[in-house]
Formats: structure tokens, sequence, C-alpha cells
């Protein structure tokens, strides 16, 4: 697929997911539910024939260790594998967008990153099977730290990711 067309395809997985994020608000704010997180992943493991993933109790490992990040609001991943962390005045639902803008640089073919995107691969990771999220307000008040865990982990060197 040239850019023009990754292009319309992020185009169109952004309104989807901005749609999403106003579309759940019972289990919190809207965009931050697990299902919110779940439908934001599985739009892109859609358009790629992918298996959707579920949502797993992985979920509270992440809001545990979105809660020890908050003192200083810094992205320093844990020790697991299989981990994406965004931070900013940003829901859920805008995380995983971030993360899959990431598409435009990964060169399936070499199987490389132009720039950043093991975000996005782990996301389309065709193995990991169950992502679990949290989310926790940083001590400056204004900004978020999103962490998401995926099992299995992705991100295999050597191995593409679908």
């Amino acid at each position: 697929m040239g850019h023009l067309g990754n292009f319309w395809l992020v185009l169109a997985i952004s309104f989807a997911i901005l749609h999403l994020s106003h579309a759940h608000e019972t289990y919190g704010e809207p965009g931050n539910t697990p299902d919110d997180y779940v439908h934001a992943h599985n739009c892109i493991r859609r358009v790629l024939g992918m298996k959707p993933l579920c949502w797993d109790e992985i979920g509270k490992v992440a809001q545990a260790w979105a809660e020890t990040r908050t003192p200083d609001c810094s992205l320093i991943h844990s020790d697991r594998c299989g981990e994406n962390m965004a931070q900013g005045a940003i829901n859920g639902s805008m995380a995983v967008q971030l993360w899959l803008d990431e598409r435009l640089d990964y060169d399936y073919n070499e199987n490389k990153c132009i720039k950043m995107c093991g975000h996005y691969t782990q996301i389309v990771w065709a193995n990991s099977e169950r992502v679990g999220c949290g989310r926790a307000l940083c001590s400056n008040g204004w900004a978020y730290i999103i962490v998401c865990n995926y099992d299995p982990p992705g991100n295999v060197v050597g191995q593409k990711p679908y």
C-alpha cells in the first residue's frame, strides 16, 4: 500500500477511534473503558484481517505501573515485555491512536522502522491475544500516563508482526 493509501487508512482509523472515544461513558470517562481500549486496538487488526484482542486482567498490572509513574510522569517501562506507554492530556483511545500513527513509519517489506514504530507493531503482533490497560493522573495535575500490556508479548527480533 502506497503512502496515499496509508494516509487514508490512518485517517479512517482516526475517525473511528474519535467516534469510539465519545461512545462509551458507562465505566468512567469517555475513551478509557476496557471496551474503548479493545475497540481502538481492534480497528487496525480488523483492517489487516487479524484476530481481535480481548481484554485481560493484565490491565491491573498496567494500572499499577501507571500509578507508579505518576510522581514524575516519565515514560519508563516496567520489566514486562509487550508494553506500550504514552503520556499527556489524553485519554486511552487517544493514546492508542498515537501508537497506530506509527504505522506510517513501519516498512513491512523490510520489517524495519523508518522512525519509531514499535508501539504500532505491538498492537498488530499476530500472536498477541490479550490486552489490558491502565491510566493514572500525574502529579502535575494535567497529564496522564497510559500503559497497555499485551499477552503474549510481541516485537520479537527478526520476526514480522503479521
